[in-house]
């Protein structure tokens, strides 16, 4: 007997964390082909940062909490199966793209600069990506030309080979332990940056850019959101769903970039990490909340997001080449990047939706067979 778990609103988030992310990719796509652009823009330029940490965090908060939820109905949690979940869910779409980046999309595709230093550093990169560690691939070479994006998935897989044998590990998974853990890790990131800073080397220089991609505090924060929600402590969630503690973590995103300092933004996530489980909780679970974000369309854009997340960049190469091929980017600047923006969306949209339905489905089906918590977010 399955147990369902679904909170309203998850879906619609995943979207707009995907949606944010393709924002700073059409511009920065505008950017390295020398058109007229908004990189420079301070949101814009961290906005892709902000729905990948958002989407962390709220991975966190729904993958512990459906481990929670499998203890106690259970008396068990399967480390096999979740392990197996994973790579169903994720495996399947991660490695077609490997293919098309590495084997396919070169044959057609230039990037300045990015496709010159991706035939140098073939062989090593393609070994890092078939092993799941694009992001430590990242750290050492320059970005795979359009696939780029994936050393989120990179980073969000390593965290879930060891999150099931922590939560397994201690008898009592508590809020005090979480806490731990977070100024553990924390304090880890902390003295390699300091280490990096008095040590300026190569190695040095990659191992303070694979720790600045390792956000495992987003998902630690994310999991204390479902802890907190989980054991029902009313105090905490009161507080959460004070309005004004809302708004304040909604405004408070936008407003810490341009009021905070650069010399903190190393660290910026971790406050938002804190706005967007505020958010998470919110939308999902106050029952007085007029922010539910529920519908249909949002519900089944956030279900296709990881295509959206996996497929934009290619869609946008080849909707910006086209443009100019055919002299379509004109000097109007308002109409071509609405051209650019409709077209890379809806291209995109269609084939994440083909890929869902007739591709990733397939695999989702056969994970339910290790599924004793069933998420329909």
């Amino acid at each position: 007997m399955r147990k369902k778990v679904y909170f309203p609103g998850l879906n619609s988030l995943r979207f707009f964390s995907a949606l944010s992310v393709i924002i700073t990719h059409v511009e920065l796509m505008k950017h390295k082909f020398g058109f007229a652009n908004l990189w420079s823009n301070k949101l814009i330029f961290h906005f892709g940062g902000i729905g990948v940490s958002f989407f962390f965090v709220l991975s966190g908060f729904l993958v512990t909490y459906l481990m929670l939820e499998e203890k106690r109905n259970f008396n068990f949690f399967s480390i096999k199966n979740f392990y197996l979940r994973r790579m169903l869910r994720i495996w399947p779409l991660y490695f077609l793209i490997l293919i098309l980046g590495f084997f396919i999309l070169p044959k057609f595709t230039y990037i300045p600069f990015f496709s010159e230093h991706f035939i140098d550093d073939f062989f090593l990169n393609f070994i890092f990506y078939l092993l799941i560690l694009p992001n430590i691939a990242f750290s050492i070479y320059y970005a795979v030309p359009l696939i780029g994006q994936s050393w989120s998935i990179g980073v969000e897989e390593q965290f879930y080979i060891l999150w099931p044998i922590v939560f397994n590990f201690f008898k009592k998974f508590t809020f005090k332990l979480l806490t731990y853990l977070l100024i553990f890790w924390v304090s880890v990131k902390l003295f390699f940056l300091i280490f990096s800073l008095y040590f300026d080397n190569e190695i040095a220089l990659i191992v303070k850019k694979n720790l600045a991609m390792l956000k495992f505090e987003n998902m630690i924060i994310g999991a204390m959101g479902a802890l907190i929600l989980f054991e029902k402590k009313s105090k905490i969630l009161n507080f959460i769903y004070n309005k004004t503690i809302f708004f304040l973590a909604a405004s408070g995103i936008i407003i810490s970039i341009y009021v905070l300092p650069e010399l903190l933004f190393d660290g910026i996530h971790l406050l938002h990490s804190i706005f967007f489980i505020v958010i998470i909780l919110n939308v999902s679970t106050n029952p007085n909340t007029n922010f539910r974000l529920e519908s249909p369309v949002l519900n089944f854009l956030g279900k296709i997001s990881y295509g959206l997340y996996m497929y934009h960049l290619i869609v946008i190469y080849f909707v910006l080449t086209l443009m100019v091929r055919f002299d379509i980017y004109h000097e109007n600047y308002s109409l071509s990047t609405f051209l650019l923006y409709s077209q890379s969306m809806i291209i995109t949209f269609l084939i994440s939706y083909f890929s869902y339905t007739f591709f990733e489905k397939r695999f989702l089906k056969i994970k339910l067979k290790f599924t004793k918590v069933v998420s329909s977010n």
